[in-house]
């Protein structure tokens, strides 16, 4: 399929997807590098408020035409769960045109590893309120960097479920003054013992979590013993450890 065709193909998708509010769902179409490389040529990408590029088959190789638009300049939510973009589209996705007013980033399932973690960690963002980077294997080195980053300051949901996190990035985020506007948190899936727990446990700056999912890790009797029992945790309401 040639250029025009594909965009002919996308503005009409548009005209049929893109709701009043801004919403445009994408999910699951399959459009791949060539359709997203034409959403960026497309007719009223100026409207997208919230779009959903999930299951898409979005590579490194496209995602700039994204990133770099500054047409996009009214996105506030975006979603590119289970693609591949990998730590190169990452990378261009932290300094994207939009970053600073994007409230919602959703990346789980992008084969994102340290690099590309370390450059979300470092991006553009003021506003971020969910963070979504399940089972992409950034490492401790982006948490810790995140945990220090006044642009995550307004994350009210962070999910880094097996994202190859350790107790040394967990006693960062356990110390974090910038995510202390969490409220759910989900670090299942990680290589965390006790002492991930115990900082957990003992925070004195994530008080605002109300849900704490920590399942399928190696803390132990002792760990769920010390989170089950925390003072430190007052508006935990759902705690799911196994």
């Amino acid at each position: 399929m040639n250029a025009t065709p594909k965009l002919e193909y996308i503005n009409r998708l548009i005209k049929e997807h893109l709701s009043e509010d801004g919403d445009l769902e994408f999910n699951g179409l399959f459009i791949g590098d060539e359709g997203l490389q034409a959403l960026a040529e497309a007719d009223g990408v100026e409207n997208i408020v919230s779009l959903d590029l999930s299951k898409n088959r979005i590579t490194h190789k496209s995602v700039h035409f994204l990133a770099d638009n500054p047409r996009f300049q009214n996105l506030r939510r975006l979603y590119l769960g289970e693609n591949q973009v990998g730590d190169r589209g990452a990378v261009s996705l932290a300094q994207a045109h939009f970053c600073p007013n994007l409230l919602q980033l959703d990346l789980r399932f992008n084969d994102i590893g340290e690099e590309g973690g370390m450059a979300i960690a470092e991006g553009a963002f003021k506003k971020l309120q969910v963070l979504i980077l399940q089972d992409n294997p950034i490492g401790d080195d982006a948490l810790i960097t995140m945990a220090k980053h006044p642009g995550f300051a307004n994350v009210r949901k962070l999910n880094i479920y097996r994202t190859n996190i350790t107790d040394r990035g967990i006693k960062t985020l356990a110390r974090s003054k910038v995510f202390q506007k969490v409220k759910h948190l989900n670090i299942a899936r990680n290589v965390l013992r006790v002492d991930a727990a115990v900082a957990l446990a003992n925070t004195k700056t994530l008080q605002n979590v109300e849900t704490l999912l920590m399942f399928d890790t190696y803390i132990g009797d002792k760990g769920v013993q010390a989170l089950s029992q925390s003072q430190c945790l007052p508006k935990l309401r759902t705690l799911r450890l196994t």
